[in-house]
């Protein structure tokens, strides 16, 4: 019996793929996934996961991954047939079989998926052939060798019409040919067909399945046009609904945090050769609604590296603000800005890998390309422009529909305001990138022993994250209290949303420890390195229960804030000194600031000192 894709997709949206899978193995819920020892293997340490959500689970130690059907045919020794009409009658779904009309589409849809997986085979025979020789040696001036070749299946689509006289031979009707988008009739001539792709590298274009459903192709010539040629819609292929390359990352997204979004095909194979192997392309640069929700699906924060050209920057702008109109809590985008006019390969090649992964990790937030976005257009040396400036902000604003999230940019926003236009008398440079502003201490603790630790912008900030490095149970106890305290430097402050970010993520029994093994896998160095003293400081503590510790902490972060909000009220008011009243209330705010300083020191200068 052959089941319809809706009939299968309400059995899965009745039963929880944790419901099936706690009947063979002992879950534990973890955040909103649940956690087990694989059933594929024997193991000691849970790796195996389930998540309703999704509706999969996944096996990281064998990286067996499936849905409730696949989990009985694979541990269940189930066929599939069985497995439906198993789960069918417990989700209480009436099975049926296929209309006269499902039938035949299920029919002509297999012999068009039929005969683009032949297509494929040709075209991957002809990229050897001596008379193609070039196209080799094109791919080989791109940095392309045999492996790569083979992992992405590349081809090449030679001159005239081969590949429908290949399809012929393979029995397969001109009909079917056509509407798989390989080969079209002339107009002109009806028996007259050519190939769609002639003189083009060719490029696999695979759904969710891994299954072919059509194919991008690139010239080589530079005078033929287009330079990119994508297969049409077909009954198989939505190039709006589908991502170059994501059926081969997909697995690797659970243990990694980096997805990035280039703009072709060309450049997800390209750094794949050099040796960053975990990128998509949409099929042009306009990532569509249904695109966006498959990456979101994976990827809480995927990254945006069009090229760093005029149009690669247009394109970023249009994502941004599609990504506007659908965020969710907890999804966004990231950018990535290439200098010069260069695309992911040039400067892999310019600059090398290592280079590349520091754009990667340091990828800049969705506020920041909404704020370029608006700047670019505006005029912010008058007031007028000044004007105009905020009120394409608030455009963009408007364009959120989940209302916490709108509230939330548009006070992000009004901190970045303040600090363009209304701190203009700090000395220092304007960092549109971070919104640091660079060498300013917000608590210049000159004498205190805890200051010789680094070059910090706070030295507090430094105790501030050391103690949650040492003590990850605080992050779980004052989430709200970390995510609301200012931080100044752009690393600690970048640090401090990774791992609320993490908590947001596996909240729940194996959070702490989750936590412990991120943060020693990822900062230690960093910590050694930055916060020796800080380290001290709170290796002292070591002895006191957690609640003493707790209490030591938040006044740390009290002390912190509160020495930032009097130094906020001294910049607020020095540009306001108009009499002889306001230079006195000036002297005493710095009075108040210089004392909060002073019995900082000696506080924690002395708890070091014990």
């Amino acid at each position: 019996m052959k089941f319809s894709t809706n009939t299968l997709n309400e059995i899965k949206d009745r039963i929880p793929v944790s419901q099936v899978v706690g009947k063979k193995i002992q879950l534990k819920k973890k955040g909103r996934e649940y956690v087990g020892l694989s059933p594929f293997n024997k193991e000691k340490t849970p790796s195996f996961t389930v998540n309703d959500e999704k509706q999969f689970y996944h096996c990281f130690s064998t990286n067996n991954h499936g849905d409730i059907f696949t989990f009985l045919v694979e541990v269940g020794g189930l066929s599939f047939p069985e497995a439906v009409e198993k789960l069918a009658e417990e989700a209480g779904v009436q099975l049926q079989d296929l209309s006269p009309l499902e039938e035949e589409k299920f029919k002509k849809n297999k012999e068009i998926l039929d005969a683009l997986d032949i297509s494929k085979s040709f075209f991957s025979s002809q990229i050897y052939e001596t008379n193609n020789s070039y196209a080799i040696k094109y791919l080989r001036e791109r940095g392309i060798d045999d492996k790569i070749i083979k992992d992405f299946d590349i081809g090449f689509a030679p001159q005239g019409s081969k590949l429908e006289k290949f399809l012929l031979s393979k029995g397969v009707s001109r009909e079917v040919m056509i509407l798989a988008g390989m080969v079209i009739k002339n107009d002109n001539n009806e028996n007259n067909f050519y190939d769609r792709f002639r003189n083009r590298i060719i490029f696999p274009i695979r759904d969710s399945r891994n299954k072919v459903v059509g194919f991008g192709g690139r010239v080589i010539n530079k005078d033929d046009q287009p330079k990119y040629l994508n297969s049409p819609e077909t009954p198989v292929f939505h190039k709006g609904s589908v991502l170059y390359n994501f059926s081969n990352v997909r697995p690797k997204l659970k243990e990694r945090d980096d997805l990035i979004v280039v703009e072709g095909y060309m450049d997800v194979v390209s750094l794949s050769s050099k040796g960053f192997n975990v990128s998509v392309a949409p099929l042009g640069t306009a990532i569509t609604e249904n695109q966006l929700n498959i990456l979101w699906k994976e990827n809480n924060s995927p990254i945006i590296c069009f090229d760093g050209d005029r149009a690669g920057k247009a394109a970023s702008f249009r994502v941004s603000e599609l990504a506007l109109k659908l965020l969710k809590p907890n999804k966004s985008l990231r950018f990535i800005s290439l200098p010069n006019d260069l695309d992911p390969d040039d400067y892999i090649k310019s600059f090398g890998l290592e280079s590349f992964l520091k754009l990667v990790s340091n990828a800049s937030p969705l506020t920041n390309i909404v704020w370029d976005s608006c700047m670019s257009i505006s005029d912010i040396k008058t007031p007028e422009g000044r004007s105009g400036f905020e009120s394409e902000l608030r455009k963009k604003i408007n364009l959120i529909k989940d209302s916490s999230i709108k509230k939330h940019y548009g006070l992000i926003f009004k901190q970045y305001l303040d600090e363009l236009f209304y701190k203009k008398t700090i000395n220092t440079s304007y960092n549109k990138n971070n919104f640091v502003k660079k060498g300013f201490r917000s608590s210049n603790l000159k004498t205190s022993i805890l200051a010789s630790g680094g070059e910090l912008p706070s030295d507090l900030e430094a105790l501030i994250l050391s103690g949650v490095f040492l003590f990850p149970e605080l992050i779980a106890k004052f989430f709200e209290k970390l995510e609301l305290a200012d931080f100044k430097n752009s690393k600690l402050k970048e640090i401090r949303d990774n791992l609320l970010m993490l908590e947001k993520k596996d909240d729940g029994d194996l959070g702490i420890d989750l936590l412990k093994d991120y943060i020693k896998n990822n900062y230690k160095g960093f910590s050694d390195d930055n916060l020796k003293f800080a380290n001290r400081f709170w290796l002292n503590q070591k002895n006191k229960d957690f609640r003493e510790i707790s209490k030591v902490w938040l006044e740390i972060l009290s002390d912190d804030q509160h020495i930032k909000s009097l130094e906020r009220d001294i910049q607020d008011n020095k540009s306001k000194i108009s009499n002889e009243d306001d230079e006195r209330r000036f002297i005493e705010l710095i009075k108040d600031r210089d004392n909060s300083i002073k019995s900082i020191e000696e506080k924690y200068g002395k708890e070091e000192s014990q």
